[in-house]
């Protein structure tokens, strides 16, 4: 069971509300099942998740100050369009990251669905395509879309040939006959798939470690739980059966759940060397380390 007693609560301070914004998919099941089981409440935690359909609509929320945290790809913090001084205060895995693609093999002349043509997701599209298939993609066969579930659907109703999918997408896909190009563990196997982030100026506050806190401890008690425990986490939330069980294998996988909490200096230059292989005039506005919130490991 994870205990309230150890997120540091002070004694005496009233209840504080904390605005999240993250995206919608299998990748947050620890923190509905820390909601579901009462951890934020009894740690004096009022979270309120709030899901986004882009990374534009995220970046813009954090930017307006509508979120106190977010759990969002690491590469936004490189990008150096995140106001408020964000760090890393967290690692998360939401499972590999996979192309998938209609039948056969790509085509020069396939349209890939991405979030954002110059995302960290998209740069793993073109990574995958270029090393693993021997097909790379230029700029103008990329189609913004959205999202992994709108990427999902558009994949679906054949507006575009293939897109970068996680748990449960990737899986589905598969099921619908759309075949496996690649993973981002083939082409950058220590790329952080996921950061939790917090303005710097309260990242050492108490009610960003107590977050933290609860994160691990109910990812713990999930990974525990093995797959049975997941999958009815995942139902608890509302997800249909069998999209819970699809989301089960690759968030138990190497790239899911078991994913250290640690923000490295490896991890951050996985990420940085991903998008200077596409963009190559692009350069970090100051150390990687400074991105990482206190108390990390280096």
């Amino acid at each position: 069971m994870c205990s309230a007693l150890s997120a540091p609560h002070p004694p005496g301070e009233p209840s504080r509300q904390l605005t999240v914004g993250v995206f919608p998919g299998a990748g947050g099941v620890h923190l509905h099942h820390a909601i579901d089981s009462g951890y934020f409440r009894q740690a004096g935690l009022e979270v309120n998740l709030v899901q986004v359909v882009s990374s534009d609509q995220q970046l813009a929320g954090w930017n307006d100050g509508d979120f106190d945290l977010m759990h969002t790809s690491p590469d936004h913090l490189l990008r150096g369009l995140l106001q408020r001084d964000p760090v890393a205060v967290r690692a998360e895995g939401i499972g590999e990251l996979a192309v998938h693609r209609r039948h056969g093999a790509p085509l020069p002349t396939d349209r890939w669905a991405v979030d954002n043509a110059h995302s960290a997701f998209a740069f793993v599209l073109r990574a995958v395509l270029a090393d693993v298939a021997a097909s790379p993609v230029t700029d103008d066969r990329l189609v913004p879309v959205g999202g992994t579930s709108q990427r999902f659907q558009a994949l679906l109703s054949d507006a575009v040939d293939g897109t970068t999918l996680h748990p449960p997408f990737d899986t589905l896909a598969a099921e619908q006959g759309f075949a496996r190009v690649g993973g981002h563990l083939q082409v950058v196997p220590d790329l952080i798939t996921n950061v939790v982030v917090a303005p710097r100026g309260t990242a050492t506050t108490w009610h960003t470690r107590a977050y933290v806190e609860i994160c691990r401890k109910s990812t713990e008690e999930l990974l525990a739980s093995g797959a049975p425990g997941v999958e009815a986490a995942l139902l608890r939330h509302g997800m249909p059966e069998a999209t819970a069980r699809a989301a089960v294998p690759g968030l138990l996988g190497p790239a899911g759940l078991s994913t250290s909490p640690e923000v490295t200096r490896c991890g951050l230059e996985a990420v940085a060397d991903l998008r200077r292989r596409y963009t190559p005039d692009w350069q970090p506005a100051g150390p990687l380390t400074s991105l990482i919130g206190p108390g990390q490991e280096r």
